[in-house]
């Protein structure tokens, strides 16, 4: 980011300009901001014409390094090109361009966009392909001088005046001294003109449809202030030689018109390709009933132009296949756009079946925006994730729209929702990745609006820059309204409930409603009054906030989450509302005191008369957060006493589950003891453990000395002192990143782990490897200082400081699925119901919280009643691999009446494969028989565990692979 941005702002002087809002404040310098200052210098100079502006970014380009490292200075660019496409930048400041010289300037300009293409990665691609849609084609020269030849040959052929007062005269002065985009615009209005004899109305359409008006033709440095006159004698002629001379304008100055593009490809285009395109331009303008059929053509041949583009090496070629991509994506945005608002009247199976149609052609044409030139195939591992993602979903909607298309069945719905889910969360990542541009563009237009003579661009360009680039650019705005509608229909067709009730509260809540953005940001704060919280995003791995008795959200985390789990622990009530509509209409609660109260799987949501809230948060007792725990659930938490250090390492022969004091947390007592315990048809990976103590004993060792006194300096000041305590925690855990490992550790810990099993020799950890387990070990360490752990324990009245963290070293089973039970359903209370979610691969996507929904199923454990699914899943990604996985294992979890999990980290010695799942083709979707076994497997693995403790509920963590059931930890469940 920062080294590309200074090379491609070289010679603007060094260094971010200060830039101000038009109310003063100071807008912080993004990534790339050092290019900005060139920008600003280029257009605050007495003259600037599209010419020079081409020519400028055309070297910024050139210096621009290819790569991550250019990416912001490209974006700003970026931004820099589309102010000017969207005319607030002057197009002409005193100065005469000939049209040759623009066109010559545009030609390069595009060749060169073309050229980054062909050779950036995928997002230099995204960003690459949007600017070349911010310029005109251009040409060799040969178009833009007939621009200035051609008009006055026009002029002579029909003898027109070219006297002074004259539409024709003025135009063509205009045209002689800037040709601009604009001059397309006016000849289609002249066209129109012409073809209505001489209607002026038509001729002001033409303009204000296109965003000109009378008044922006005053205002060129060759105005244009007089009305065209209608010459009835000519009026075919004249037709006939300006539509010729709209084809030369469109020549230079139209990059994507369609028409243009289409014919600038059809020579070197497969005959079938041809085809579908003069079809395309045939039918653009049909009705209602031919619209599908045209879009379908669109989709396929931007498939077929988009597998050409990975293949080709002509630059010209390439820039001109872009140009016809981006066409046919404006072709398809108008069409659907106009024909969006048409389902609403029909019957909602009707509507479903025609919608998920659209959907899915929507998204497929949105995949080709994204990422044109790749390939429709899904690469599990792609490193460009959005991309990927949208392709999987494609893929996976597509069987489900080839199933309704023989007719919506029952179940059709139910298997929708979780792949709309997924698209929707797809589509919001694209969307995501646009607005990050925002903050480039406040800076780069409000640093061009205090240097411009213009004053421009205006503010409403600059404030909605992100926003209109959404709406008015490719399909993810159509796309979004298509799903929503679509969300609505599946919904009253069956699909799935309005609302999903994870935690029940006291039950229910009552507080005053706040609306946040996301809990992420507010899980520090405390309220002075009960609060329920509206949250429009949570990740799963929050601290509910303290004060607040209740979450209200859009977004679907698994009911095992963490935040789900702390929420049932604390008796927040915790819902997600799923219909968009109603979610919205909760705003108009914001602000007053709401009861709600769960009623057959929905919330029921009222406003309490007088206003009062019924509880206030006592800030004045000891410490910020001291009790509140207890206070919500009459329950007082206390750590262990501290254990001293006693080993560096316990093979697990040497780890007595009822030993007093405990050296090793719950993990490593539950581990050992259901090896011991549980039926031999259950697995249980061997361990070993590095108990209590280590970490104390490492801090202290001369290797780390200075170390430690920075690090208690931390702990007992600078974190006692701090009002925002998250980058004190970061400084922690970088500090403890740094601790050196004592010869002894290394080899007691190698020597452990071959008594154990879990390792054949030592030689397994020499080297890089062993820097890889060492590296894991003192993650988990450092975890204890994560954020969401420290929040926690504050709440609860624990002292940071006193968790001690054990870790528990496991063989890393390489599942083919990973699922969690909870041995009682932790939504119903029902003791004689298991509940259970289920992840391809392995768990750290189901407990690390990964975006989307596991499949869950909850089974009555008697067996008298089969499994029943509650949800399908929607998760994006699976994680694979195995060798080591080292666990966190604190005194501070599983302790009465407090859920400590995923309070702190596991972290596997080698990095998981990521691979983006495709469950049109995952057997756990497409095979009843083998889900059906492996639900019912996994109930009998709640059975016999709760049975292997006593009958005490359990929290159970697990994998399958090859027909067999792995219990990898498992604890009391709270």
């Amino acid at each position: 980011g920062r080294g590309g941005a200074r090379r491609g702002g070289g010679g603007g002087g060094g260094g971010s300009a200060i830039v101000r809002t038009l109310s003063g404040t100071d807008i912080s310098p993004p990534e790339g901001a050092e290019l900005a200052r060139e920008i600003f210098d280029n257009e605050s100079k007495g003259s600037v014409t599209l010419m020079h502006r081409y020519g400028a970014a055309s070297s910024l380009i050139d210096r621009t390094p290819p790569g991550v490292g250019g990416m912001d200075a490209i974006t700003m660019i970026f931004v820099w090109l589309r102010f000017s496409q969207i005319r607030q930048l002057s197009w002409q400041r005193n100065y005469n361009t000939k049209p040759r010289e623009l066109s010559s300037a545009s030609d390069k300009l595009n060749m060169l966009i073309a050229w980054r293409w062909k050779n950036g990665g995928a997002k230099e691609k995204e960003i690459f392909r949007m600017m070349l849609g911010c310029i005109g084609r251009g040409g060799s020269g040969g178009d833009g001088q007939a621009i200035r030849d051609e008009i006055l040959h026009i002029m002579h052929r029909h003898k027109l005046p070219e006297s002074k007062g004259n539409w024709v005269e003025e135009w063509h002065q205009k045209l002689h001294n800037n040709s601009t985009p604009d001059d397309i615009i006016i000849c289609q209005a002249y066209l129109a003109f012409l073809a209505s004899n001489g209607n002026m109305d038509e001729y002001l359409r033409v303009l204000r449809e296109n965003g000109l008006s009378p008044e922006t033709l005053s205002k060129y440095e060759r105005a244009i202030t007089t009305p065209p006159h209608f010459y009835g004698d000519k009026k075919d002629g004249l037709i006939h030689d300006f539509n010729n001379y709209l084809r030369i304008l469109k020549n230079v100055h139209a990059g994507a018109d369609l028409e243009k593009s289409a014919e600038c490809v059809r020579g070197y285009m497969d005959g079938h390709i041809n085809v579908l395109l003069d079809s395309i331009l045939r039918e653009r303008g049909a009705g209602d009933g031919r619209v599908l059929a045209v879009i379908d053509s669109i989709t396929e041949v931007r498939q077929l132009v988009g597998t050409k583009l990975m293949n080709e090496g002509d630059v010209h070629k390439v820039r001109d296949m872009l140009y016809l991509d981006l066409g046919l994506e404006a072709q398809m945005r108008l069409m659907a756009e106009r024909a969006v608002g048409n389902f609403d009247s029909l019957n909602v199976s009707d509507r479903t079946r025609t919608l998920s149609l659209w959907a899915a052609l929507a998204a497929e044409n949105l995949m080709y925006s994204s990422c044109p030139g790749r390939s429709g195939i899904v690469d599990g591992k792609d490193p460009y994730a959005a991309g990927n993602e949208l392709k999987a979903c494609v893929r996976d909607w597509v069987q489900l729209v080839e199933e309704g298309h023989k007719g919506i069945a029952k179940d059709w719905g139910v298997k929708a929702m979780p792949v709309l889910e997924r698209l929707r969360r797809s589509l919001g990542d694209i969307v995501e990745n646009m607005q990050h541009i925002q903050h480039k563009a406040e800076y780069l237009g409000y640093g061009l609006l205090a240097k411009t003579p213009e004053k421009i661009p205006e503010k409403w360009s600059i404030t909605l820059f992100s926003e209109e680039l959404i709406r008015g650019g490719g399909c993810s705005f159509v796309l979004s309204t298509i799903l929503r509608k679509l969300d609505k229909a599946i919904r009253d067709l069956g699909g799935g409930p309005s609302w999903q009730v994870i935690s029940q509260g006291q039950p229910g809540a009552t507080g005053r409603l706040v609306e946040v953005q996301d809990l992420l940001s507010i899980q520090s704060h405390t309220y002075d009054e009960d609060t329920i919280l509206l949250a429009n995003s949570i990740s799963g791995e929050e601290e509910p906030p303290a004060g607040v008795k209740g979450i209200i959200t859009r977004d679907a985390p698994d009911v095992l989450a963490h935040i789900s789990v702390r929420a049932r622990n604390l008796k927040v009530l915790f819902a997600t509302c799923f219909e968009e509509e109603e979610f919205e209409s909760l705003g108009r609660f914001l602000g007053k005191v709401i009861k709600c109260t769960p009623a057959k799987g929905s919330i029921q949501v009222e406003e309490v008369s007088g206003g009062g809230s019924g509880g206030k948060i006592d800030k004045k007792k000891s410490g910020l957060f001291d009790s509140i725990l207890t206070s919500m659930t009459g329950l007082k938490v206390e750590l262990p006493p501290p254990t001293k250090f006693t080993a560096w390492t316990l093979p697990e022969s040497l780890v007595d589950p009822d030993a007093r004091p405990k050296t090793f947390g719950a993990k490593s007592t539950n581990i050992v003891k259901s090896r011991r315990t549980l039926p031999d048809w259950i697995e249980t990976p061997r361990s070993a453990v590095v108990p209590f103590g280590v970490f104390e004993k490492v801090l202290s060792c001369k290797e780390n000395k200075n170390i430690a006194e920075e690090y208690e300096k931390v702990v007992n000041k600078e974190l006692k002192d701090a009002k925002q305590p998250e980058q004190v925690l970061k400084k922690l855990k970088g500090l403890v990143m740094r601790l050196q490992a004592p010869e002894e550790l290394v080899k007691t810990l190698k020597d452990a782990l071959v008594k154990s099993e879990v390792i054949k020799s030592a030689s397994e950890l020499e080297g890089g490897r062993w820097d890889e387990a060492w590296s894991a070990l003192k993650t988990v360490w450092a975890s204890k200082w994560n954020d969401r752990a420290f929040y926690s324990c504050k709440k609860s009245g624990i002292g940071q400081q006193h968790v001690q963290m054990a870790v528990l070293i496991q063989s890393l089973v390489e599942a083919q699925y990973a699922f969690v039970i909870h041995t009682v359903n932790p939504s119903s209370d029902d003791e004689s119901e298991m509940y259970a979610e289920i992840v391809v691969g392995l768990g750290e996507v189901l407990v690390g919280n990964f975006p989307g929904r596991a499949m869950g199923f909850s089974m009555k454990k008697d067996g008298s009643q089969g499994p029943q699914v509650q949800s399908l899943p929607s998760k994006s990604v699976g994680l694979f691999g195995g060798g080591l996985i080292f666990r966190s294992d604190s005194n501070g979890e599983d302790l009465p009446g407090f859920a400590g999990a995923g309070l702190y980290d596991s972290v596997p010695m080698v990095k998981n494969t990521q691979r983006t799942i495709m469950y049109h083709n995952e057997p756990l979707m497409t095979d009843p028989k083998l889900a059906d076994s492996i639900m019912r497997g996994i109930c009998k693995v709640a059975v016999d565990v709760e049975a292997a403790y006593g009958g005490a509920p359990q929290d159970i963590e697990g994998c399958y692979r090859d027909g067999k059931f792995y219990v990898v930890q498992t604890r009391p469940q709270v």
